[in-house]
């Protein structure tokens, strides 16, 4: 049984970074480095080298070495049928006779253009071969990897949006569960906050703009509808707390004060834009107006 490589060798091998004899046969490049090396000119012509052999008249030694070098029968036995072709050309050009003296080079020719034709033709298939067994410790030639650019950084505010859309729609799917008035309220709600969102994806949002969405957006109305479809329906509709109110109504006075918060917020985003354009208009009427001296 042949030996195998060392653990840490074939787990190298497995990286990318060697390549590993396995069960005695040639080392097995992995296909990626395969693929570059059969895209390489320079490779493939540096691989290419042997041809110089048939066309030195030496076919049987060319095809000797690549069937033995990539274990392929077929290539040892054109070479000894291009060395018993050889043999018998000298045979014919060494007897006497001028017919057997022409025959002998006529098959000396032959044999060279056969030969020669042949090892064009399996230069390719040799090329495969070669790229693919490397030799037992070879290392690999490593492609430069790819530079890996950082994600874009995430919108928080269409982050936001995606997350308003999902909360109208589990209240739209939940509208069975909720109390009678709750899933207009909270469309009421979105009406105030999805364009109060789009605005401030436009101009960006101010850090304190941002952190007011953020709550009602992803804590404040999420967290009152998923408290309120957390309890049973009879509980939520009829049981009454410390202050008199059910869940139910709770829920509502929550949603109340949300879309009033909404609001307050809109009011206060228009309020801030309104402040830009008007210290805008001081700065421009600063700088451009005429003062009566110029005139």
């Amino acid at each position: 049984m042949a030996e195998r490589a060392p653990r840490a060798l074939r787990a190298r091998a497995r990286s990318g970074d060697v390549v590993v004899r396995r069960h005695g046969g040639p080392a097995q490049a992995p296909p990626e480095v395969v693929s570059r090396r059969l895209r390489s000119r320079t490779w493939r012509a540096a691989n290419s080298w042997w041809l110089a052999i048939p066309a030195a008249g030496l076919p049987w030694l060319a095809f000797l070495y690549m069937g033995l070098r990539g274990r392929r029968p077929q290539w040892v036995l054109a070479a000894m049928g291009y060395l018993l072709a050889a043999g018998g050309a000298a045979t014919l050009v060494a007897m006497d006779g001028l017919l057997l003296g022409v025959l002998g080079w006529l098959l000396v020719v032959g044999t060279w253009g056969t030969g020669l034709v042949h090892s064009i033709m399996a230069n390719s298939r040799w090329l495969r071969i070669k790229a693919a067994f490397a030799g037992e410790h070879a290392a690999l030639e490593q492609a430069p990897p790819a530079p890996v650019e950082p994600p874009p950084p995430a919108d928080p505010v269409q982050e936001l949006r995606a997350r308003q859309r999902q909360t109208v729609q589990r209240a739209n799917r939940a509208g069975g569960r909720l109390p009678d008035g709750a899933v207009p309220a909270v469309r009421d709600l979105d009406d105030v906050l999805r364009p109060v969102l789009e605005h401030v994806a436009r101009r960006g949002a101010q850090v304190e703009e941002l952190h007011n969405l953020e709550a009602i957006v992803t804590e404040y109305l999420p967290g009152a509808l998923d408290r309120y479809l957390e309890l049973p329906e009879d509980y939520a509709l009829n049981h009454r707390g410390p202050s008199g109110a059910t869940p139910a109504e709770e829920l509502l006075n929550q949603l109340g004060l949300l879309l009033e918060g909404a609001r307050e917020l809109q009011q206060a985003v228009h309020d801030h834009d309104a402040r830009l354009l008007h210290e805008q208009g001081r700065f421009l009427d600063a700088k451009f107006r005429r003062s009566d001296l110029d005139l």
